[in-house]
Formats: structure tokens, C-alpha cells, sequence
């Protein structure tokens, strides 16, 4: 049988290394034009096929796979629904990993499901680039982008403008009155807590109003039970209470109660995300909407859009706009 060649075959053609190589198939952009030449040449000559295996399982493969920060988290669950229900249409199916918000743990999954031959792999990322993912993208592989920032990557996207849900969010308590209010973010490397708060200082210095702000560790329900019991330990109460997510608002609401503290009647609190579950809690929850089904759904089609177009496909960003759902946790201050 001919001999079928490898790497190492076209690194010695081309008179690098095996790693230059491996950087030209996969990360281009970190190698010299001249070298590229010289790597892609020596391909040529020798008839070099890279990933054949790989590509061929791709084109069988019916799975979809979805990379997110967080189980247990109902933005998360919303969101991955809408990606089932649009690329069911399709025949495709889900299979679902989950980063723990780590970059290490992120990278591991996508070259599993990759390795596995999925034939697209959606990401909701841990950082806020996604250059890490731009080496899979020659391998017949398809890679969404879902981001709740406002990047605009090098694949399909779908985001959210965060900015603008933080201002919108603090301008609507102002317009009930409230003069003082708490944002209770979540803890540091939450980059769409970050770009929220930037919304939200903009908006505080417009209207005056005075703002304090409070970290949590996480943005889950227990922690809003932990931060309702920080904030009460702060002293008097704020005018509102602005949260980094609908469960971690759920969960300060939970623990005002638990205490006999009244809302709206006594402090107005507002979530962010309008989950499912957010007009179910105690106190049904007012919310900046992320929409998370419709952000699922838009990228689903657009995944399965790019699987059924040819070379001529055309990227799509499509940036969402939230907007202020109302239910019963805010209200005008007396």
C-alpha cells in the first residue's frame, strides 16, 4: 500500500517543524505568510489530507453540540430549549456539556465533542474572546457563538446588548422614584455583569441617583439568600435593589420575606434575564428580558443554516435588545 503521509512528512518537505505545521492547518494567523507558502506547497506535493477521518464522521453525524457555562441555571435551561426546538426541524439532536466557567474545562469538552466527529458545536463562552475556538473551524466543523456581550466573532453569533440592559434597568427604577438603589452584581470575571454596570453608571450619573454596589460570589439562589442577609446586615435599605440575574433576585426576595420585609411594599427589587421561573416566585419578578428562548432559536437557525449552505455562506451577528418586563417586585416609591 502507498505510504500515506503525515505531518511530519510535509513538516521535513517544507523544512520546519512539526508544531508549524500543526500552527498552519489550525492556527494560520500565528505563522508568517512566507511560511504558509512554504507548508501549503509541500501539502500539495505530497498529496497530504488532513483530517480525512474526522471530516467524513462529520458529514454523518447528526449531533449538535452545546457548550454552557452553568447547569442548574434557568437562563441556561431556556436557552438550550430554543436551540433543541430549531434544530429538530432539521433531524439534528443536543448533547450538552457543561465549562463550570472554566476556560481549561471549555477547551477540553469542545475538542472532545470535535474529536467525536459533532457536526457543529455551539459555545456560550467563558471569557469574552473567542479566539480559542478559531483552530477548529478549518475541520469541517461548524462553531455558533453565543455570547452576552456585544462581540462580534468570526463565526455566527447571537448576542446581547448588555450596556444597554443595565442603563435600561436603572432608568426604569428612577422613573418609580427610587433615588437609591443597589446593584448586586456577580463576582468579578462575570463579564456581562461588568458590561451592565457600565449601562447602569451612565444611567445613575444621568438621573442622579445614587448608587451602591454589592458582589456576589455566584449568581444562584442561595447566594441571593446570602446577599438578602448582607443587605439587611448593611443597615437601612435601599430605595431598589438591582440584580445580576433573576435567580440571584429570587433569592434576596426570599430572604426579605423570611425577615418580614415587604416587596415592593418595602424595597422594589428587579432581575435580569426574564427566565421562565421569574413570574412564578413568590413575588412575581419585574426583569431586564434577555429573551433567553429566542436567543437559543435564532442560533439553532442560524446552525443549521450554515450546515445546509455551501462556501458562499455569510456569517450572521444578530444583536438583541433587551427591554424591562413588569410584574410585581417594583413598584412606584411612596
Amino acid at each position: 500500500m502507498p505510504h500515506k503521509p503525515s505531518l511530519r512528512d510535509v513538516a521535513k518537505q517544507a523544512q520546519v517543524s512539526v508544531g508549524t505545521v500543526s500552527n498552519v492547518l489550525n492556527r494560520p494567523s500565528q505563522v508568517s505568510e512566507e511560511t504558509r507558502f512554504k507548508v501549503r506547497q509541500a501539502i500539495d506535493i505530497l498529496g497530504f489530507m488532513p483530517n480525512a477521518t474526522m471530516k467524513s464522521k462529520n458529514a454523518e453525524s447528526t449531533v449538535i453540540g452545546v457548550i454552557l457555562p452553568l447547569s442548574n441555571n434557568p437562563f441556561y435551561e431556556d436557552l438550550t430549549q430554543g436551540i433543541e426546538d430549531a434544530i429538530a426541524k432539521a433531524g439534528l439532536c443536543v448533547l450538552v456539556g457543561y465549562s463550570r466557567e472554566d476556560v481549561a474545562i471549555e477547551l477540553q469538552i469542545l475538542t472532545s465533542m470535535i474529536d467525536a466527529g459533532f457536526k457543529g458545536v455551539i459555545v456560550t463562552p467563558v471569557g469574552p474572546s473567542s479566539q480559542v475556538f478559531e483552530k477548529f473551524i478549518d475541520k469541517n466543523v461548524r462553531v455558533g457563538y453565543i455570547s452576552q456581550t456585544d462581540e462580534q466573532p468570526d463565526q455566527c453569533s447571537v448576542s446581547i446588548d448588555q450596556v444597554r440592559g443595565g442603563y435600561i434597568g436603572l432608568e426604569y427604577l428612577h422613573k418609580l422614584g427610587h433615588k437609591e438603589v443597589l446593584w448586586v452584581s456577580g463576582p468579578g470575571h462575570h463579564h456581562q455583569s461588568n458590561q451592565r454596570f457600565v449601562g447602569i453608571s451612565h444611567a445613575a450619573k444621568e438621573f442622579e441617583v445614587e448608587l451602591t454596589v454589592m458582589k456576589a460570589p455566584a449568581l444562584d439562589f442561595l447566594d441571593g439568600e446570602q446577599m438578602g442577609a448582607a443587605i439587611i446586615a448593611a443597615g437601612a435599605l435601599p430605595d431598589a435593589i438591582f440584580a445580576g440575574n433573576d435567580t440571584l433576585a429570587m433569592g434576596i426576595i426570599n430572604y426579605l420575606a423570611s425577615v418580614g420585609v415587604a416587596v415592593p411594599g418595602q424595597v422594589s427589587v428587579l432581575g435580569y434575564d426574564n427566565t421562565s421561573y421569574a413570574e412564578s416566585g413568590l413575588v412575581p419578578l419585574s426583569t431586564v428580558s434577555q429573551t433567553p428562548y429566542q436567543l437559543g432559536a435564532t442560533m439553532g437557525a442560524q446552525m443549521v443554516a450554515e450546515l445546509s449552505a455551501g462556501p458562499e455562506h455569510v456569517h450572521q451577528h444578530v444583536i438583541f435588545q433587551p427591554q424591562i418586563v413588569e410584574r410585581s417586585s417594583t413598584a412606584a416609591r411612596k
